[in-house]
C-alpha cells in the first residue's frame, strides 16, 4: 500500500509539489501573523504599566488611549485645569499625571507636563524613566528629551529648541520668542517616550 502511494505521488509530481509549497507557505504565514500579534501585545503592555484610568476631554476611548499613551492621532480639546485639580484631590485617586499635547518640534510631538510624569509613569513591568544625561526639568522653559529624539536631532544638554503649533514637520506658527533649553535626555525605553 505504501509503494502504491509513492507511485501515485510520482505520477502527480507537479500537484504534489504545489500542495507541499502551499502548506509550507500557509504554515509560515500563520506563524508570522501569530508572532506579530504576540509582539504587538507585548509592546502595548510594555508601553505603560500600573495605570488604571486615563481621563481626558470628551472623545472616543480608543482615540484617547492612542493619543495620550502612543501619541497617535490628533489632539482633542483639553479638560480645564480646575477639572484636573478636582480629579487630583479625589481621595480615591493615588496619583495623577497631567499632559497637554498639540505642539511639535521638527515633526516630533511635544508634551507639556509636570514632574509627576517622572515620579509616577511606569513602563515594561513597573520600570521608572531614568536620565541618560542631565536632570529633570525644574523651570517652565526646561525640556527633557526622549532618547530617540535626542539621537536623531543630535541634541545635547544646554541646546535651545523652539516648538511650534501643530504636529507636522512644517510649522508656520513657531514660538521663537520663548525657546526651551534641553536640560535632560532620557534613557532609551523602546516606547513612545523615546
Amino acid at each position: 500500500m505504501f509503494a502504491l502511494a509513492i507511485k501515485s505521488l510520482r505520477n502527480r509530481r507537479f500537484t504534489t509539489i504545489l500542495t507541499i509549497v502551499s502548506i509550507a507557505l500557509s504554515v509560515t504565514l500563520l506563524l508570522g501573523v501569530e508572532r506579530i500579534r504576540k509582539e504587538a501585545k507585548t509592546s502595548f503592555a510594555n508601553t505603560i504599566s500600573g495605570t488604571d484610568l486615563i481621563v481626558g476631554a470628551r472623545s472616543g476611548p480608543v482615540q484617547l488611549l492612542l493619543y495620550a499613551v502612543f501619541r497617535i492621532g490628533n489632539a482633542t480639546s483639553n479638560i480645564s485645569w480646575k477639572s484636573y485639580q478636582e480629579i487630583a484631590r479625589n481621595p480615591q485617586v493615588q496619583w495623577t499625571i497631567p499632559i497637554s499635547l498639540g505642539d511639535s518640534h521638527k515633526g516630533y510631538r511635544v508634551m507639556g507636563t509636570n514632574t509627576d510624569y517622572f515620579d509616577f509613569l511606569r513602563y515594561a513591568g513597573r520600570r521608572r524613566l531614568e536620565l541618560a544625561d542631565g536632570r529633570f526639568f525644574e523651570g517652565v522653559f526646561d525640556a527633557v528629551l526622549g532618547a530617540e529624539v535626542a539621537r536623531t536631532l543630535n541634541y545635547h544638554i544646554g541646546e535651545p529648541i523652539v516648538i511650534a503649533h501643530g504636529a507636522g514637520e512644517v510649522s508656520f506658527i513657531k514660538h521663537g520668542d520663548k525657546p526651551f533649553e534641553v536640560v535632560g535626555i532620557l534613557h532609551k525605553t523602546g516606547t513612545p517616550v523615546d
